[in-house]
């Protein structure tokens, strides 16, 4: 049953990936044909800016999240490692969470701009999935250390 359940936790990791790197393509295309008008250009550019940047621990997180179903999926399991592959997936999540945090005086001034209040909520969202992986993985790091020692 592990098993079945890794390999299906493998397969979303790589589903989730894919989505994200297609979703940020479809993205650039579309900034990239058609300008932003003026009083949302100065919010929305350095939101985008933020989004690519974001990207870089958001996968880098995915790949150590696949290096750690793989690690649990052996047998003979070394804690030092899959601690190790924990605290760098935490390092991802602090980082990502950052630079969202960095950019939400820009989602407040796009809310603003367009009247609408709830736009700014978007910007939370990262940031509270960052907190998530980040306790998710402190509590299977501190179970982890608890059942091997």
């Amino acid at each position: 049953m592990g098993n079945l359940r890794n390999r299906l936790l493998k397969i979303l990791l790589i589903l989730l990936a894919l989505g994200a790197a297609l979703f940020g393509g479809c993205i650039l295309y579309l900034a990239i044909t058609d300008p932003i008008k003026q009083p949302y250009r100065q919010y929305f550019y350095p939101i985008l800016l933020a989004i690519y940047l974001s990207a870089v621990p958001f996968f880098t997180g995915l790949f150590y999240g696949y290096r750690f179903l793989c690690q649990s999926d052996s047998t003979a399991q070394e804690t030092g490692a899959v601690v190790q592959t924990l605290r760098k997936i935490k390092i991802c999540a602090i980082t990502y969470g950052i630079l969202f945090l960095l950019v939400i005086p820009f989602w407040i001034g796009l809310a603003e701009a367009d009247d609408a209040p709830g736009a700014m909520f978007f910007g939370l969202l990262p940031i509270c999935w960052a907190v998530l992986s980040y306790f998710w993985s402190y509590r299977y790091k501190n179970r982890l250390l608890q059942n091997n020692a």
